[in-house]
């Protein structure tokens, strides 16, 4: 009976999602095609106009930035869909959308190019905190003057990363894909900063400088003044119910 139970409110909760993502805004235009050896480098830009262009996107980072969700957060992702890049050049009917809005186009994007079929649950996960350490933040509030940058975030090689004008939120994020975790902000941080970070990646890949850097925990702590506390908590998660590995036709 429960086992019923639980089947049907599974089925509920998957056609309520189906029924939100038929109400989702769409883009004017939109072609995705498999990346090849002429692409750029990984990366998702909003520019001008209200384009958007990805490029050498893997298909879980799509749906990881539709959902604004960290790497620890998106589950059920099927083995070998992660090897799959995609380029992604997509156009707003809207010159300016509002925040959030072209990650709602992506969703119904990724829902209608991938048949995306996805549903939310509360998982107890093993999670990040970043908090304050002891000593006190020793990144600096910065003024925001002008547009956000597209791509805040840098990374030089494996071991060394730099963020313009982010959040502490931001960071929470970006870290959280570093570490495959949930990481959540609890800073208490206001305001945006600048920083670079730079540390010995767990991958065994070696950074491109030859001096000794200390491992990603002990970096934030020593070069950002925050630290990264481990325990299990409640953390919501969105499970992926089934997506096709090739696209539909522009």
């Amino acid at each position: 009976m429960k086992r019923a139970l639980a089947a049907i409110t599974m089925l509920a909760c998957c056609e309520s999602l189906s029924a939100q993502q038929d109400r989702l805004p769409a883009f004017e235009v939109a072609t995705v095609k498999p990346s090849g050896p002429e692409s750029p480098p990984i990366s998702i830009q909003r520019l001008p106009g209200g384009r958007l262009v990805t490029s050498n996107t893997p298909l879980p980072m799509l749906i990881q930035w539709a959902y604004q969700l960290d790497e620890g957060r998106l589950l059920g992702v099927p083995a070998g869909v992660n090897s799959v890049r995609f380029d992604v050049v997509a156009k707003s009917a809207e010159p300016e959308p509002a925040p959030g809005q072209m990650q709602l186009m992506m969703r119904a994007l990724l829902a209608e190019r991938f048949k995306l079929v996805v549903h939310r649950e509360t998982r107890e996960l093993v999670a990040y905190t970043l908090v304050t350490d002891s000593s006190g933040p020793k990144v600096r509030a910065v003024t925001r003057d002008g547009p956000a940058d597209p791509s805040p975030f840098k990374m030089s090689d494996s071991g060394s990363l730099t963020g313009t004008r982010v959040t502490a939120d931001m960071l929470a994020t970006v870290l959280s894909n570093q570490l495959g975790r949930p990481v959540q902000n609890m800073t208490g941080f206001t305001g945006v900063f600048d920083f670079t970070l730079r540390w010995t990646p767990d991958t065994g890949a070696v950074p491109a400088s030859p001096d000794d850097r200390p491992s990603l925990f002990t970096a934030i702590r020593e070069q950002l003044g925050f630290s990264l506390v481990s325990r299990r908590m409640p953390t919501d998660v969105v499970v992926v119910d089934h997506v096709e590995r090739t696209p539909a036709e522009n």
